[in-house]
């Protein structure tokens, strides 16, 4: 029997923070469902919330999915170099009025553990060279501050796979080039990129592709007590993006499944089909600030530079979508 894929999940989560995106939270019970998997801990970064919320709902998941015990480690609570306030007022202009969040700062859950994210990772590399595969669903910030404490990192962990840029097209997300995890921090992402790691990259042309539908979100429903709960923040959710995006034909009746498509692929790489790219992003351009290119020697002049990652180039969103309602439910899809 093959053993477990042991991972740390990096990521920004808002599972159940009302106006906040659920996919990573759906991301997270996707790989604690997966026996393929191990989980060892959560590592925290600002994005999607900010880290300290983000942290607080990573304990919160871990308690409803049985995990009472797995380490969350809090990250980075700002990007590299810019001042996160104007990043979230555009993201803000972006997605539109979003109800208040409920939890007091006082009522937060704090993480398990003094250890900073990056710490974290570089000890937990460290110990196991070619072990650990680092699952990256929120801005890279937390990555490049590891790298920084040791650039070792990136020789130690086994493999990287991120949830970042667009391999086939423009990513069309929080501005017309740039999807919000390259944008938030592409100084950290560039850092990444330019390490020597092993790189997988899952891009928003590849993981807009697979959505959660409300049949979908009915389906977990029916299921145990956490399925009862996602399915319920996922039908929120969903009617949010409605009122949001009202002509926006995608998000009348689904969300997109983004983080989730990152851990299917971990668990199955054949889910995507990949090809190697030399992948680099802007840090320099206002206008094209967080623009992701995976340059894949498919231009007349030569490539920029050698390959440093494998992209996602396409996906089997069926074979994804029974993948994760099964592990979701408990449930093969059709059932």
């Amino acid at each position: 029997m093959t053993a477990a894929r042991r991972i740390v999940i990096d990521t920004d989560p808002g599972l159940g923070e009302p106006g906040s995106d659920i996919d990573d939270g759906l991301a997270i019970a996707l790989a604690l469902r997966s026996p393929e998997l191990t989980v060892e801990a959560l590592t925290v970064v600002n994005g999607n919330v900010d880290v300290d919320t983000g942290v607080d709902v990573a304990r919160r998941l871990t308690r409803r999915l049985g995990h009472p015990d797995l380490p969350v480690l809090r990250g980075a609570d700002r990007p590299l170099l810019r001042d996160m306030a104007p990043l979230r007022a555009l993201f803000d202009d972006v997605v539109g009025d979003r109800p208040a969040v409920p939890t007091a700062a006082d009522d937060r859950l704090g993480p398990t553990s003094d250890l900073t994210a990056a710490a974290y990772l570089v000890e937990r590399a460290a110990a196991c060279p070619g072990g650990i595969t680092v699952v990256a669903i929120g801005p890279l910030t937390n990555l490049a501050l590891a790298l920084r404490l040791d650039p070792g990192f990136a020789q130690n962990v086994a493999e990287i796979v991120m949830m970042a840029g667009s391999a086939t097209g423009y990513a069309q997300n929080i501005t017309v080039v740039g999807d919000f995890n390259a944008y938030v921090d592409p100084e950290a992402l560039a850092m990444v990129l330019a390490s020597g790691a092993r790189l997988r990259m899952v891009g928003i042309d590849q993981t807009s592709r697979v959505r959660l539908t409300r049949d979908d979100a009915a389906a977990l429903s029916r299921g145990d007590s956490f399925g009862r709960w996602a399915g319920e923040c996922a039908l929120a959710w969903i009617d949010f993006l409605a009122r949001a995006f009202p002509l926006r034909e995608e998000h009348r009746d689904a969300c997109f499944l983004h983080d989730p498509l990152v851990v299917a692929a971990v668990l199955d790489p054949s889910l995507c089909t990949w090809a190697d790219a030399h992948v680099a992003t802007d840090t320099t351009s206002e206008l094209a600030r967080g623009l992701v290119v995976a340059d894949r020697g498919l231009a007349l002049a030569p490539p920029p530079g050698p390959p440093n990652a494998s992209v996602a180039v396409d996906t089997d969103v069926p074979g994804f979508g029974h993948l994760f309602l099964d592990r979701l439910t408990g449930t093969p899809a059709g059932d």
